[in-house]
């Protein structure tokens, strides 16, 4: 089951080292991709180890780092992982193994640590988006930062992956929904680490961008999305 591990990093340098230290040991016959795209030393981390290191000299965002990993991506099945691997070695192989079956797994994150604020915020952002694609109703869990997904359906839809913020997610969930691809949700249990995280330091900040960028990827999916960039209306 050749796997590429494709990590976004942005500015990642205080918590990346011990993810790739259990990865290396792990997966040392798999591609394990990094995008960096910060500014940071990350790469000087990231270099210590038999990994491949993308450096943009452009702010890509997680779904645009993530995108660029699919493209450069080897192996049949790609993972989508965070920077500090917020799963256990037992929920991170099952969820893998239970990809064999699908086409798509996604997880569902069973928080050990999180605070009042995010976990408001969370729940809040799973009930808008469904508002928004009825057709995910069944997902419990969107922003999971690991998601196992067969390369040849990626592919399939990459031209439909738009979003290069935290809605890549939804973006890629919905991608393949939509056209019947087989879709798992799988529970983890989740260490939520604060500390180094790019939304909990400016959490309201984020949440609107979120809000906007589902009207955004709302708006990509509409039937009348074309009608409206002709100005057919006019």
């Amino acid at each position: 089951m050749p796997l590429s591990i494709v990590i976004p990093a942005y500015n990642e340098e205080k918590r990346i080292e011990r993810t790739l230290s259990e990865l290396v040991s792990l997966f040392h016959d798999d591609q394990i991709l990094v995008i960096f795209d910060g500014n940071d030393k990350t790469p000087d981390v990231v270099r210590k180890y038999p990994v491949e290191l993308v450096v943009s000299t452009r702010r890509l965002g997680k779904g645009g780092a993530l995108r660029e990993g699919l493209l450069r991506s080897k192996g049949d099945y790609v993972v989508f992982l965070d920077a500090d691997l917020p799963v256990g070695k037992e929920d991170l192989m099952r969820v893998i193994q239970e990809a064999r079956d699908h086409d798509l797994v996604i997880t569902t994150r069973i928080f050990r640590n999180m605070p009042t604020n995010r976990s408001f915020l969370h729940r809040a952002f799973v009930s808008v988006a469904k508002v928004f694609f009825p057709s995910l109703s069944f997902v419990r869990d969107f922003q999971s930062g690991l998601k196992v997904a067969r390369r040849e359906k990626l592919l399939q839809v990459k031209d439909e992956l738009v979003m290069s913020d935290w809605l890549f997610d939804v973006n890629l969930i919905y991608s393949f929904v939509r056209r019947g691809f087989s879709v798992k949700e799988v529970e983890v249990k989740w260490d939520h680490e604060d500390q180094g995280s790019k939304i909990s330091r400016k959490v309201m900040k984020v949440s609107l961008m979120m809000f906007l960028s589902l009207v955004k990827l709302r708006t990509f999916y509409s039937p009348f999305r074309g009608i409206l960039q002709t100005g057919a209306y006019r």
